[in-house]
């Protein structure tokens, strides 16, 4: 039984925000785990060399905000949170301004290190003219995807869809064995479809990978 499903971190200005995020990290510095993941987290990122110091501290700061947010939701019983913006979303943001490819640490490590095993992925699947034009429609510009400028916007764009492809492809080969069970569903988004459709399909395609995680687990159980 559910007791509370709710959307994490509700709308707030961006002072309001960092606020919230300093509220969630701070106490978890007191956690060994989550000081081993944020060095983790940071070394991947320098050595991923970032275009710039900022947006390296910047991808560093949402990223361990993320794993914070996440270690604090699993110390609460009969809670779903839906993260719009989660954890594949922060690791994409490093490898979408990632100079160099060859890193100590690898993406999928530390992933697997934060756990995966009570999340279900959601990926969206669909034509870059579709992701960029609702992208366009969006009310603010907090995406460095909006912030290209116009000689740059294509190829962010190619590199943004190659990037995340390969997280795709390197989240579905790995989730797949015994140690690192976790639920990844795959949604279709057309260029029509509405945002209660796509919102419909999430459903259904979510509850039917965790039926078929659960079959799975039975099944190496017996």
């Amino acid at each position: 039984m559910v007791a509370d499903v709710r959307v994490a971190w509700e709308a707030r200005n961006f002072i309001g925000r960092q606020i919230y995020r300093i509220g969630i990290i701070a106490p978890r510095f007191k956690d060994r785990e989550f000081r081993s993941l944020f060095a983790r987290i940071a070394r991947f990122v320098i050595e991923s060399g970032q275009s710039s110091i900022v947006d390296a501290a910047r991808v560093i700061w949402n990223l361990s905000f993320l794993v914070a947010y996440v270690q604090s939701e699993r110390a609460e019983k009969n809670t779903i949170a839906i993260m719009d913006q989660g954890l594949l979303q922060g690791f994409l943001s490093i490898l979408l301004k990632s100079r160099h490819r060859a890193t100590s640490e690898k993406w999928l490590d530390i992933l697997f290190a934060i756990g995966v095993h009570d999340i279900a992925f959601v990926h969206l699947r669909g034509e870059l003219g579709v992701a960029r034009d609702r992208l366009q429609k969006r009310g603010d510009r907090s995406s460095r995807m909006q912030r290209a400028s116009p000689d740059r916007d294509f190829d962010l764009w190619l590199t943004a869809d190659r990037a995340c492809r390969e997280i795709a492809a390197d989240l579905e080969g790995g989730m797949g064995t015994e140690d690192h069970a976790g639920v990844l569903a795959a949604v279709v988004v057309e260029r029509f479809a509405s945002p209660e459709d796509v919102a419909e399909r999430v459903l259904d395609a979510v509850l039917l990978a965790c039926l078929k995680r659960h079959r799975l687990c039975d099944s190496v159980g017996q």
